[in-house]
Formats: structure tokens, C-alpha cells, sequence
């Protein structure tokens, strides 16, 4: 009885230092993100959303995201960043103390685009992939998803 009591104390322990760990991301107003969500094209401008799913696996760590390779911030579950960009190609790289993810995008006129993160779990931290998503399925993802600050400001 006593070894059943400590376990279940270690257990919930753990559990809470594992809440406490989940990462943490700066996220604009629920208006601004909500009004970020605008999935209409801009004629003169390209849009990428770039997104992260709300899941659990890799939820204790904040992915680092590098737009041509200048700092963007970090991704956490359940966010995403929204880019107006000129026309050209563009780099998008998602760090982790594991691993590294990049996708290639040529953006074009009036065209939205979305590039997906995923995580996975790694042996030190979060195995991330990237991967460029149809625009019908990813809307309804990045609808349920929260508006990151982002450092990138394109041109």
C-alpha cells in the first residue's frame, strides 16, 4: 500500500512538471488572429500561413521557424504565422535541439499558401518535418490555431 501511495505521488509529480513545460509562444489578440484567418487572396501580395496542429506530441517545446533564414520565432501546438510576401522564392526551416526541417516555396501572384509543421517525438527534443498542404484541408486546421507574433517582417 505504502509503494502504491509514493507512485501515484510520483506520478502526479511528473505529470505536472510535464504541464508546466509545454512551450510557450507570444500570440497576437484573439481579434487580430481572428482577422488573420482571412483566407481570401491579396492581389499583390503572396500569403503564407505557416502552422502548427494543436497535438500533444512535442507539446513541451517551441520549435524555432527561419524565413530565408532571418529569426521568425517559435511555433508551440495549436499556432501559426501569417506572412504578406513579394513574389520570389522563400525558405521556411523549423529547428529543434534535434532536428531540422526545410520547405521551398516560389511564391506568385494572388496565390495563398500553406506549409504545415509537424512534431514528433526525438530522443532530446522534437523531430519536426515541414511539408506544403492543400489549401482546403489547411484552412480548417489553421482555423483552430492561434496567431503568432511574428519577428520576420517581410518587405
Amino acid at each position: 500500500m505504502m509503494l502504491r501511495n509514493r507512485m501515484v505521488i510520483v506520478l502526479i509529480l511528473l505529470l505536472a512538471q510535464g504541464i508546466g513545460a509545454c512551450a510557450t509562444v507570444s500570440t497576437e489578440s484573439v481579434e487580430t488572429s481572428t482577422a488573420a484567418k482571412n483566407f481570401d487572396p491579396i492581389e499583390d501580395k503572396r500569403v503564407v500561413f505557416l502552422y502548427r496542429r494543436g497535438r500533444m506530441v512535442g507539446a513541451a517545446s517551441a520549435t524555432q521557424i527561419k524565413v530565408n533564414g532571418i529569426d521568425a520565432g517559435g511555433t508551440g501546438p495549436g499556432t501559426f504565422f501569417r506572412w504578406e510576401l513579394s513574389p520570389g522564392p522563400y525558405t521556411f526551416l523549423a529547428s529543434t535541439s534535434e532536428s531540422s526541417a526545410t520547405v521551398s516555396v516560389n511564391v506568385e501572384a494572388g496565390e495563398i499558401y500553406f506549409v504545415e509543421q509537424t512534431e514528433r517525438i526525438g530522443v532530446s527534443g522534437g523531430r519536426v518535418t515541414l511539408n506544403v498542404r492543400d489549401a482546403k484541408l489547411a484552412q480548417s486546421e489553421v482555423e483552430s490555431c492561434n496567431l503568432i507574433v511574428s519577428a520576420y517582417i517581410p518587405d
